[in-house]
């Protein structure tokens, strides 16, 4: 005999009062309420990740387009045209773009010092091979290739490679004898 199963749930459908206005998908035609006013919600998926040239190109496209509207006013104080490009009394810019051009610049910066600092370590790279190969070469000069003094610079003594001599019987051999 099939028994019924009383505790299971039905979905919910859009006029249930369980669902609140602020769910994905759903539109809310009312007032919109305080706290949602106050909240402060990452819109983005990912914030730690450096956004793509384009869509930094678009966004401040964007931004362009939205400070042109004479009518754009938003529910949330976060969204306002004031936030994004604000002034104060001193003419000294505190909004999203003046922020981000401060960053850029000081991104620029930094870039432009590390550049700096690693052509400055390779260069005395340089140098000091430099000195290491002319080391070497008055060593050669002083004490000769087959010395100790010159394989402890970290080369290798010309007694040391094995000499190549002829074979007997090869054929250079047998044709300057003759026969």
């Amino acid at each position: 005999m099939p028994t019924s199963v009383s505790n299971v749930e039905e979905p919910a459908r859009y006029d249930d009062p369980r669902l609140t206005w602020d769910m994905p998908g759903l539109f809310w035609d009312g007032p919109v309420p305080e706290s949602v006013l106050n909240s402060t919600t990452v819109m983005a998926d990912s914030n730690t990740k450096p956004m793509s040239p384009a869509m930094l190109q678009e966004d401040k496209d964007a931004v362009t387009a939205i400070l042109a509207m004479a009518d754009y006013t938003s529910v949330k104080p976060a969204f306002e045209k004031t936030a994004v490009y604000q002034k104060a009394a001193d003419g000294v810019e505190s909004g999203i773009l003046a922020r981000l051009e401060a960053a850029e610049d000081a991104h620029l910066l930094a870039q432009q010092a590390e550049a700096e600092a690693r052509d400055a370590k390779v260069a005395l790279q340089w140098e000091l091979h430099s000195w290491v190969l002319g080391a070497r070469e008055q060593i050669a000069a002083k004490f000769g290739k087959n010395s100790d003094e010159y394989a402890a610079t970290g080369l290798k003594k010309k007694s040391d490679y094995k000499r190549t001599g002829r074979k007997a019987g090869s054929t250079v051999a047998k044709k300057a004898g003759g026969n």
